[in-house]
């Protein structure tokens, strides 16, 4: 039996002793320093080129090189190797700052630890633990390592970052090291905090194989957002299309005659390169990298850009309840008080708590008895007390006043106080209160005391300060009987109970409404027990059923149950993190949220991982996820998914006018060839790029950060991505609309008899003014000037300084021989202008015919 398992099932060594020294060391070289795991970082050569691999990159990659060397076209070539300049230094500064998070996690192991080493404790650092080591812990220390608790005196231990849980942990040698990780009260885990008592645990798992070290294993991948995925989509597509474009072109050519060959492929070259929108990326990253300033004002600090798109198209929300749906403080929800009995001061006698800190439950409680006006009386003395145990389920203090009887009080379970109390009408009606507390999810205390009788005026003053625990000795002659005696009295009077509940945030209820009205689900996630989390996601307005606990999904229908579950309870990490993996397998996108440790891997590997600033966050949660909200609450991560959808409209607006224009560009110059064989290429290589790298970056950067009309979360983004079929199809027709007008502004400009630099020229101001209204027809949501259209204050100033850089271009003429441009009569400007004021009307036309006939189409039988 190798000596993880022999440390799993007994002590590797006798717990008076702990391992000889030689055993620690052939355990250490066994299993390793107890560290997390490092990969070694890839180098920043390798970190690049994983950003070139991307199918855009490589179209910017492709057509800058061809426009530099084959095309010769300086300026324009250096400007598309410029812009994938920029994006790769984007992507690899995003992916550096992701590795951070599992050097944040390393941060929080222990660096030293008390083991029993050859009979005597010693202080070894925490990385030389091994399976087997005998461990102590008391009040203040970090855990070390996973271990199983042997010996425990009032032992509580912090697991928040693991099981989520606002309350602290008490642990009991031989109690459950099995099951969801906060019902496991006979294990400690590695990083976990000491907040009382002590302890004695022999270690089960160092370094890597920790429930911390699982959770760094599963930091590692990255997953893509739908943004990315979408936009590599859309990259084949258009790298499809261009080379499809260039040897169509070709080919026609050669079919047609009357063109040089080289000519011919050079002309096919330049078309591919039009059909590639070389402005789409810089237009994209503009937006987004805008988007996250002004989310940031919301309070929404985004480290991936990508994530913004992901938050607008989330449709599936998964919250954690401490800390986003409820404040992560325990605060006292209600009371019953026994009428002549101060239940305040009982509260704040049998409490440990100091200065607001210490055990939750007792921070909140003295809290509730300052709101009543009850503080602790410095004149009163503690002479003994019995810490909170997990074998009594109850506090008990002894203290006095001088000149006072001592007074006994005992804080705890309702079952375990109330047993001590004498029987009458208010113990009963304290025991009938406890249920109805209990559902509605509160965590309930009873409270009871009794007088302790024997005492003599002066006993208080020579007890010590005040909070000091007397061990029972016995006090001098004629004073207390045995004080441990005292602390077991039965027959207790009743003083009350409290219910305590982890605060529900104002502004959670509102925002889950919100959520449902945009189509987004909201699910709870936490580590609370079935009952606490079911009574606030009730609260907040989430439907809780059904309610599934870890626990219940052993079973065979453990996929499902995830999928259709309202509330998700006493869940570990593990669960977390396949909760998102089996959503986003069946189409949804998720947005998880959370703020500690355990839910770092869940926040690494959702569409959108949101993890949570100030004190309740961990930095590793904050370095795994890709949102960070800076004061917890849903309500900003609606605010965030409201910015989110805005810019998703304006990414799929800027991706469908890049695309049609590009399309009417390729239509002009295929049909050019044959129906004007005079010109030989109807739109030259130089005015293309000046078109698409110029021209189009302007409307397209104030798409991005358009502010359309109406709520942006009202309006659902569509499932079927940037790119479907129907958005497709809306496309073509615009690019046919444009197309269709800028040929007849050519052949009146040919009817009229104009040389073929004007004809030229008059085909690429009618296709810049068209393109340049497009700009509305591709913002709206449903008709180009439907109502609000005109707030689009950046498109409107996109379009007008775009228009005027072309009438620059086109009416100075050392500008125009750059381009190849001549001046036009007032006619040429007339028609361009038509193309313009034309293109907004028929693009809805052709719009409502596309919906008339789609309707009317018959469904078929089934």
């Amino acid at each position: 039996m190798d000596a993880l398992t022999h440390a799993a099932d007994g002590p590797a060594a006798p717990a008076a002793d702990g391992l000889p020294d030689e055993e620690a060391v052939r355990l250490l070289a066994e299993y390793g320093p107890n560290e997390l795991p490092a990969a070694r970082p890839p180098s920043l050569l390798v970190r690049a080129a994983r950003q070139l691999a991307d199918p855009l990159s490589i179209l910017l990659l492709a057509a800058g090189l061809v426009t530099l060397l084959v095309l010769g076209e300086v300026p324009e070539g250096v400007a598309i190797l410029a812009i994938l300049a920029v994006n790769v230094v984007i992507g690899v500064t995003q992916e550096a700052k992701a590795e951070q998070a599992v050097r944040a996690l390393r941060t929080m192991t222990a660096p030293m630890a008390k083991a029993r080493r050859g009979g005597a404790v010693r202080r070894i650092p925490a990385a030389d633990v091994v399976p087997g080591d005998v461990i102590e812990v008391a009040a203040g220390d970090r855990v070390p390592a996973d271990a199983r608790v042997v010996e425990a005196a009032s032992l509580a231990v912090n697991e928040a970052m693991l099981t989520g849980e606002s309350r602290s942990a008490g642990k009991r040698a031989g109690g459950a090291v099995e099951g969801a990780l906060g019902d496991r009260d006979g294990q400690l885990f590695s990083g976990t905090m000491v907040v009382r008592g002590s302890g004695v645990a022999v270690v089960t798992r160092t370094g890597a194989r920790t429930e911390m070290g699982a959770i760094a294993s599963a930091l590692h991948g990255q997953v893509k957002g739908p943004l990315e995925v979408e936009l590599a989509q859309v990259s084949k597509r258009i790298g499809l299309l261009a080379a499809a474009a260039g040897v169509v072109m070709v080919v026609l050519g050669l079919a047609r005659g009357g063109i040089a060959p080289f000519d011919l492929v050079l002309a096919g070259v330049a078309l591919a390169i039009a059909a590639v929108p070389e402005s789409m990326a810089a237009a994209v990253t503009t937006a987004l990298a805008l988007g996250s300033q002004r989310m940031a004002r919301l309070g929404v600090i985004v480290r991936r850009l990508s994530a913004i798109q992901a938050l607008g198209a989330t449709t599936v929300i998964a919250s954690d309840k401490t800390g986003t749906l409820t404040t992560g403080r325990l605060t006292v929800a209600d009371h019953v008080a026994v009428p002549g009995e101060d239940l305040w001061r009982a509260a704040v006698r049998c409490n440990d708590a100091r200065d607001g800190l210490g055990d939750a439950v007792d921070v909140a409680l003295l809290a509730a008895a300052a709101e009543h006006g009850t503080r602790r009386d410095p004149a009163e003395t503690r002479l003994a007390a019995r810490p909170f145990d997990a074998e009594t389920r109850s506090m008990t203090v002894l203290t006095a006043t001088p000149g006072e009887t001592p007074v006994v009080t005992v804080k705890g379970a309702p079952e375990a106080v109330l047993s001590r109390c004498a029987p009458g009408p208010e113990t009963e009606r304290l025991a009938a209160a406890v249920p109805e507390l209990a559902r509605r999810g509160l965590r309930v205390l009873a409270l009871a005391g009794t007088d302790a009788p024997g005492h003599r005026p002066g006993d208080a003053a020579r007890s010590g300060g005040p909070g000091e625990a007397d061990d029972g000795d016995q006090p001098g002659e004629g004073g207390l009987p045995d004080r441990w005696d005292v602390l077991d009295a039965a027959g207790l009077r009743p003083v009350g109970l409290v219910g305590l509940s982890d605060e529900v945030r104002d502004s959670a209820g509102r925002a889950v409404a919100e959520c449902r009205s945009g189509g987004i689900r909201v699910i709870m996630v936490t580590g609370d027990h079935a009952d606490t989390a079911r009574a606030v996601a009730e609260e907040v307005g989430i439907d809780p059923d059904p309610v599934v606990t870890g626990a219940s999904l052993d079973g065979p229908d453990r996929a499902a149950l995830l999928r259709r579950a309202g509330v998700l309870a006493r869940v570990d990490p593990a669960t977390k993190l396949e909760l998102v993996r089996e959503l986003r397998e069946h189409g949804e996108v998720v947005a998880m949220t959370g703020d500690g440790v355990n839910d770092a891997p869940a926040l690494r590997h959702a569409d959108v991982g949101v993890a949570m600033a100030g004190e309740e966050g961990t930095d590793v949660a904050r370095e795994a996820a890709s949102v960070v909200v800076t004061n917890g609450e849903l309500g900003t991560i609606v605010a965030g998914v409201r910015e989110g959808r805005r810019l998703h409209h304006n990414v799929g607006s800027m991706i469908g006018y890049l695309l049609a224009g590009n399309l009417a560009e390729i239509l002009i110059v295929l049909v050019g060839m044959f129906a004007w064989p005079d010109l030989v290429i109807p739109l030259l290589p130089v005015q293309l790029l000046w078109i698409n790298l110029v021209l189009d970056g302007i409307p397209a950067i104030a798409l991005g950060v358009d502010r359309a009309p109406g709520d942006p979360l009202a309006s659902r983004p569509r499932r079927d991505g940037l790119l479907s079929g129907a958005v497709l199809g809306g496309i073509a027709l615009r690019s046919l609309v444009v197309g269709l007008l800028v040929v007849a502004a050519v052949e009146a400009a040919r009817a009229l008899g104009w040389d073929s630099e004007q004809v030229r020229t008059q085909a690429v101001l009618a296709l810049v003014f068209a393109r340049l209204t497009l700009a509305y027809v591709a913002r709206a949501r449903r008709w180009t000037f439907e109502a609000g259209w005109w707030r689009g204050r950046a498109v409107t100033a996109a379009v007008a300084g775009t228009a005027a850089l072309q009438a620059l271009v086109t009416l100075v003429p050392p500008l125009g021989r750059l381009l190849a441009l001549a001046p036009l009569p007032p006619a040429g400007w007339a028609m361009a202008g038509a193309a313009a004021l034309l293109t907004p009307p028929l693009c809805d036309l052709a719009a409502l015919l596309t919906r008339a006939r789609r309707r009317a189409r018959p469904v078929l039988p089934g």
